[in-house]
């Protein structure tokens, strides 16, 4: 195929798509779309500009904080620390909290990444049995507990232990957990099925990676849409007892392609972890992307990386509320659910604030008050937008602006969710933990 024929081709693909979008319902591979991403690109520019920094209220300060992170020590993921920790600086992220597939060759405990380096927090922890686990000693003999019995072992060492992918387990109650999961980059990616498809087809790939290369952080953000399931679910288990909600990056830096020359006119298609997919003519490669005359077997003739661990650590993160940066000050600020998800994709969220006030002053996020002291509720963030509170799963406030104020009425938990405006698409900023109202 020819390079006119295959513009022909790639227009054609990109105006069957338009025109059944409307009919279909808006996906990730509209929001893909060269003019889509631009505008989103123009939003969020906007966006930077009106920013206006806080200064974070109470005796507090915040790190931001990435869970769920995957490296070379799981099977799926070649990531190596030193690489990762550069990427978190550039996200400005101030911890990570891995979560390696454990495997009977390494102790994920004693062997995984942890302490301080080059100023990021490390530690070490698993996503095992449907749960992010943060033991704080070796667990022998993990691998074959149930997982109400594994959350108890975790709890009874002084560990973390929070539930993951809901989308798989929305029945699951177990007693003891730190908390939930309110987000999975994951997960959001799983539900478009019709990009899975199109990363199939080497026109759309090349088209895909122009736009990727020239915006990598709105285009990792085509995947996302309201996680109004793990929101829903969130509040059933914290009328349980407290649950702190986190954000799960489950970054692996694995999803792309890689077309490198082989030996006898040959090329080699291989995945983001250089697995090979299939062999094909060096001329069927050559009629989508341009091969240069002089390239020689070995050589990278094509790449896209769609997940790099730089906007997959920026794209959503947990920050937490916290005495210092610390293994203990982090875990006690998220056991006791001083801590906020917020889309960093978006924009800034620091200085987020989201407390309660009554005669004894102020309190955090993921504390008790009672509603016969009149507490109010009150927040603040560095942009306007859409505040909703809402009690035990239902919105009772909502207001515009960077600031809000109300007065509880009835117990139960209240949590706030901040949305914005992004190019036509209201979509959440900031998702808070609740406030107890007793």
């Amino acid at each position: 195929m020819g390079g006119s024929s295959g513009r022909w081709w790639t227009g054609a693909l990109l105006l069957t798509a338009s025109l059944t979008a409307a009919a279909r319902g808006e996906d990730a591979v509209d929001r893909l779309a060269p003019e889509a991403v631009r505008r989103v690109h123009e939003a969020l520019e906007s966006l930077a500009t009106a920013r206006r920094p806080l200064e974070r209220a109470g005796p507090f300060r915040e790190y931001r904080c990435n869970l769920h992170v995957h490296s070379l020590l799981s099977h799926d993921s070649r990531g190596k620390v030193a690489d990762i920790v550069a990427a978190a600086r550039r996200a400005g992220s101030d911890a990570i909290l891995f979560t390696e597939h454990p495997a009977a060759h390494y102790d994920f405990v004693a062997d995984g990444h942890s302490g301080i380096v080059d100023g990021v927090l490390l530690v070490p922890g698993a996503e095992t049995k449907g749960l992010l686990a943060y033991p704080r000693a070796t667990l022998p003999g993990h691998d074959a507990l149930e997982p109400g019995d594994l959350v108890r072992r975790i709890g009874s060492g002084g560990g973390m232990a929070f539930l993951s992918h809901l989308e798989e387990r929305m029945d699951w109650n177990l007693d003891g957990l730190t908390g939930c999961e309110i987000y999975n980059t994951h997960a959001d990616a799983k539900e478009e099925t019709r990009l899975y498809q199109m990363m199939k087809n080497p026109l759309w790939l090349v088209q895909a990676k122009k736009v990727v290369d020239a915006y990598p952080r709105e285009s990792l953000a085509a995947i996302v849409d309201p996680p109004l399931d793990y929101l829903r679910r969130f509040d059933e288990l914290c009328a349980a007892y407290p649950h702190t909600g986190v954000s799960a990056n489950d970054a692996h830096e694995n999803v792309g392609l890689r077309i490198t020359l082989a030996e006898g006119g040959k090329v080699r298609v291989a995945d983001a972890l250089d697995e090979e997919i299939t062999t094909l003519d060096r001329a069927v490669v050559a009629a989508f992307t341009t091969i240069p005359d002089d390239a020689e077997p070995g050589d990278l003739v094509f790449s896209l990386q769609l997940d790099p661990y730089e906007h997959s650590l920026r794209h959503v993160a947990t920050h937490v509320l916290a005495a210092e940066l610390s293994r203990d000050a982090i875990e006690e600020a998220l056991r006791k659910g001083r801590a906020f998800v917020a889309f960093g994709w978006i924009a800034d969220a620091r200085g987020f604030d989201f407390h309660a006030e009554d005669a004894a002053g102020r309190h955090e996020m993921g504390s008790r008050v009672a509603l016969a002291g009149n507490p109010r509720l009150a927040g603040r963030a560095p942009l306007p937008g859409h505040w909703k509170v809402i009690r035990a799963g239902t919105v009772v406030h909502e207001t515009d602006g960077d600031a809000f104020d109300y007065a509880p009425d009835t117990a139960g938990h209240h949590r706030v969710e901040l949305w914005l405006d992004i190019a036509g698409r209201t979509l959440p900023w900031v998702l808070s933990n609740p406030i107890y109202v007793d």
